[in-house]
């Protein structure tokens, strides 16, 4: 069976680079609409940053840092934005409201990661692009390949919703339908928005403490293609190709990778680990786009990969993880979305229609290990309606039906589905305040009905150059297939619920050379599905609480360098044991500093990042670390680019799951050649 599926990864790796370069021959066929040429450097080395006429384009910001939300003008909206017909305009966010706004004008607590800051970390995984990010915690079991969970502002990692262009990647295969993100490269993605705060109002279940929307890139501009090749320390290295393109009639970008890396061993060496857990992942991920007519849109996404990751057995008599020198993690995940939007009315009226589905298929090939396959499939048909009924407010409403299959080696396959409608208004009144309010209802297959909604405001000061935001929404969380009808499993559960608000400021000073922004927020979370040891099965008995404050702050120090701090104290409180939820870190420091090279040839960033101790398994508590890192790209020619990093260069040793090893001192160098 294994060698089977070893055969399907080797495939994976021909597919990753076969597909980019039969879009370049396919592409050359259309010289004539998109002329082959130059590649355009980014948009953000284009200006020089030497004080020319007009005045000088702010420097790359830095990673994990949203840009400065500078108070706009008031903007009279004639037509919906077209978005993905159009590129989404660099000022806007759509996570908030599942519409594009300008950033400046949504209360809610969302930061922006850019294809720029991505491509300049040097990072490979989604996971460690966002982790420093205001109110998230990234917690990985051991070295590249481990299971890796992600926790927004004190909620479980299930309570996290992950979006790939509107296609859900939580795994309804996983015993709580959490995310694993240690398979999601950064290849073809244009930016990362991640949303804070109980989300279900307009994405329904599992958004209890927020959404981690991610969007494809989507080509624009003449055809050009990107070949890179980065390695360094672990036996690591990474090859991908990317081919893109676009006009105002169709667009694409596809793009390939292979991933390789000898890894550290998953039991940390203070339980006596030694071997190495390495991991290998291929990955093919597309975006492409026809404008039938000039309001009408079809819009497909994929994307592939496959991963193999050695990992280490778990003893349950002491709570660590031992040396296994031949288990391995097999996981093979496709995702695929169609949607058709169009505009009618002279453009008051928009309407998009999807429909997507994710197949994901683990094994584990431990023959002591039991279950030991892992099936699921989520499909989903959404219907997202938008009417602009005045210049200052828009009406929408949506609705969605998604079903989810899930079985093991030992169980059956299960089904269950959620049926979902919601309205919402976004408006702004009198020139100063912007808000929107909306509510959701749910009706699931096994768990019954849920309701939830969501009110924002943004009250600005001009003259003050300040903003005073704040949110109040509501989650819920349909319990897992597993978690339903598998072993220990209660089919008599009921949606696991939260209850959020937020509030805050934002102000500019020195003509908005710095933007500071805090909020406090709090987030109470009922009927939370915990293991009852009185009736021995799953019940709906927990409560817990999050609270905190979030602090960021942007600064233009030259025209040459900007930094970026990022502060977070995470209180949290299990109701039921009357101690701190495990694995999140009561405070958190991002700060970091970002120099663009002379003529706008590159840019270098700066890190520090310190975790406080966190309570782990056992009442056992890990200690506070800091971490020092480094990442720039320089392009030498215009055609050439060099990158590289420095990960944790003071060599600091820590634990982020008691037991499991982390990383040392790395060092990674590569290039990207463009054409």
């Amino acid at each position: 069976m294994f060698r089977v599926f070893g055969a399907r990864v080797q495939r994976a790796k021909l597919l990753c680079f076969a597909i980019p370069l039969v879009f370049c021959l396919a592409t050359n066929l259309r010289a004539q609409i998109a002329p082959f040429g130059p590649p355009p450097v980014p948009e953000e080395y284009t200006a020089a940053l030497a004080q020319p006429e007009p005045p000088v384009e702010t420097p790359p910001e830095p990673l994990s840092t949203a840009q400065p939300m500078v108070l706009p003008d008031t903007e009279v909206t004639g037509r919906l934005n077209r978005f993905p017909a159009e590129p989404l305009p660099a000022g806007d966010v759509i996570a908030p409201t599942r519409t594009p706004q300008p950033a400046a004008t949504t209360a809610s607590s969302v930061t922006v990661i850019t294809r720029e800051q991505i491509e300049r970390s040097g990072q490979v995984n989604v996971a460690e692009v966002i982790r420093g990010t205001l109110g998230v915690d990234v917690v990985r079991q051991g070295p590249a390949g481990g299971l890796t969970s992600v926790f927004m502002r004190g909620a479980n990692s299930q309570h996290t919703k992950v979006l790939l262009d509107g296609i859900p990647l939580n795994d309804p295969s996983n015993a709580s339908r959490l995310f694993d993100f240690s398979t999601l490269s950064t290849d073809n993605i244009e930016r990362i928005e991640v949303l804070r705060g109980p989300q279900s109002m307009q994405y329904g279940s599992d958004a209890i403490g927020g959404v981690i929307n991610i969007i494809s890139r989507r080509g624009q501009g003449p055809l050009s293609v990107r070949a890179g090749a980065l390695g360094g320390s672990f036996n690591s290295g990474q090859t991908s190709v990317n081919v893109q393109a676009g006009d105002e009639n169709a667009y694409y970008s596809v793009t390939g990778s292979f991933l390789s890396t000898g890894g550290i061993s998953a039991a940390s060496a203070r339980v006596g680990g030694v071997e190495p857990d390495g991991f290998n992942l291929g990955t093919a991920s597309g975006r492409m786009g026809w404008n039938v007519t000039p309001d009408l849109n079809i819009d497909y996404v994929f994307r592939m990969s496959e991963g193999a990751a050695k990992v280490d057995d778990f003893d349950f008599l002491t709570g660590l993880p031992i040396d296994n020198l031949i288990r391995k993690n097999y996981t093979n995940s496709v995702a695929n979305r169609i949607q058709a939007s169009w505009l009618t009315f002279e453009g008051q009226f928009q309407q998009t229609v999807g429909f997507n589905v994710v197949n994901i298929e683990r094994k584990d090939n431990d023959p002591g290990f039991s279950p030991a396959r892992f099936t699921g499939q989520t499909r989903e048909i959404n219907y997202l309606g938008n009417v602009l009924l005045a210049p200052t407010n828009t009406f929408s409403v949506g609705a969605n039906y998604l079903a989810e299959d899930a079985s093991t080696s030992d169980n059956p396959q299960q089904t269950q589905n959620v049926k979902g409608i919601f309205v919402q208004d976004q408006f702004q009144l009198f020139e100063r305040f912007f808000g929107t309010a909306g509510a959701r209802w749910d009706d699931t297959s096994r768990a019954g009905p849920a309701q939830t909604y969501k009110v924002t405001g943004l009250y600005r000061i001009d003259e003050t150059n300040t903003g005073i935001h704040g949110t109040l929404g509501t989650g819920f969380r349909q319990p897992a297939l597993a978690e339903n009808l598998f072993q220990f499993g209660n089919p008599n559960l009921r949606p696991e619920r939260s209850k959020g608000w937020d509030a805050g400021i934002r102000q500019g000073i020195y003509d908005d050379i710095v933007w500071a922004d805090a909020t406090y927020y709090r987030n109470d979370f009922t009927d939370l599905i915990i293991f009852d040891f009185n009736t021995f099965s799953l019940q709906n008995v927990g409560r817990a609480r999050a609270s905190g404050v979030e602090f960021s702050l942007f600064a233009q120090v030259t025209d040459r360098v900007v930094a970026n701090v990022a502060y977070t104290l995470d209180d949290t409180f299990n109701a039921d044991t009357g101690m701190q939820l495990l694995r999140r870190p009561r405070e958190k420091w991002n700060l970091s500093l970002t120099r663009a090279w002379l003529q706008n040839k590159g840019a270098l960033t700066l890190s520090y990042q310190y975790y406080s101790n966190r309570l782990d398994t056992n009442n056992f508590i890990l200690p506070n670390y800091s971490l020092l890192n480094l990442s720039g790209n320089y392009f030498y020619t215009d055609r050439i680019e060099l990158v590289g990093r420095l990960d944790n260069i003071t060599n600091t040793e820590y634990e982020e799951v008691r037991g499991y090893g982390t990383p040392g001192f790395g060092a990674y160098a590569g290039f990207n050649v463009y054409w």
